[in-house]
């Protein structure tokens, strides 16, 4: 059975969101383990045992947050170059802007040879550091992301 892991940080809970829905989408694809994950429990092992990854952040100081960046650097060296080609994106959650921490997961997904295969999302809530309700919209649009991966996996497009 193919494994979709989402890994998550959200202080708020706004990106917690995200990923619950994320994560509901996936799960309504038959023949999919959907492994969800906040980063600090997140190791090496998972990603390893993962054929595709989501990663749902916020953003912070106009980057990736530091739990993120955390599990990432904890990851990084140990898992190499087994990674290489297998499917990702990238679902943000941000105050006002979100592209600093795109930028800083694809690049880090670039040097473990990720592919890329969603553009991926950034949800602007208008509020820094504070708790909102995310629009459902914009939920349905995370579930479908993550189902997307989800049927692509199962399609062994991935």
């Amino acid at each position: 059975m193919k494994r979709l892991l989402i890994v998550y940080h959200s202080q708020f809970g706004n990106t917690a969101q995200i990923a619950d829905a994320a994560a509901a989408g996936a799960r309504a694809v038959q023949e999919i383990e959907t492994v969800l994950l906040r980063a600090a429990d997140a190791c090496t092992a998972d990603l390893i045992a993962a054929d595709a990854l989501v990663l749902a952040a916020s953003e912070n100081f106009g980057g990736m947050a530091g739990m993120i960046k955390d599990f990432l650097e904890r990851t990084y060296y140990p898992c190499g170059d087994r990674l290489a080609g297998r499917a990702y994106t990238v679902l943000v959650c941000a105050g006002n802007d979100g592209t600093g921490a795109m930028r800083d997961i694809d690049r880090v997904a670039r040097g473990l040879a990720l592919r890329k295969v969603h553009p991926g999302l950034i949800h602007r809530t208008g509020a820094v550091a504070a708790p909102v309700r995310v629009p459902a919209d914009v939920l349905d649009q995370a579930a479908t992301i993550a189902a997307t991966i989800a049927e692509g996996l199962v399609a062994g497009v991935y």
